[in-house]
């Protein structure tokens, strides 16, 4: 069974870098961010590290997915959950706690797997 990390701590202290690291690592992969603008800014980084061809947007307001497309940076609403990829990454696990998007967080928490590898980022609330 693959192995599911969850890689706590602080904010700035390199969670994401590394998940992206592991994303581009992969065959293929999924990663949702709590935020339109870090699933945003965290596609650029792949579409320069990856092309443009390879590389899919999916958020609530945009939606780019080219046909060939390997890597998705999302909104962990926006997740496509009916893809096999060998790597799945949730931002921000912590706000499985939310009272209005918890449920969509702890939902990914639960179900969202890569067939490889599976992490999860966030604070250390969610231990």
């Amino acid at each position: 069974m693959p192995r599911v990390p969850a890689v706590l701590g602080p904010t700035h202290t390199g969670k994401t870098p590394l998940a992206m690291e592991r994303l581009a690592a992969h065959a293929s992969g999924i990663i949702g961010f709590p935020l339109r603008l870090l699933a945003r800014e965290n596609y650029d980084r792949l579409v320069a590290r990856l092309g443009a061809s390879r590389v899919a947007l999916i958020t609530g307001e945009e939606k780019i997915v080219p046909p060939g497309a390997r890597w998705f940076s999302c909104t962990v609403e926006a997740m496509p959950l009916d893809r096999a990829v060998e790597f799945v990454a949730v931002d921000e696990i912590q706000l499985c706690a939310d009272p209005d998007r918890g449920h969509v967080f702890t939902e990914r928490l639960l179900h969202a797997r890569g067939l490889s590898e599976t992490m999860f980022l966030g604070a250390e609330t969610i231990r």
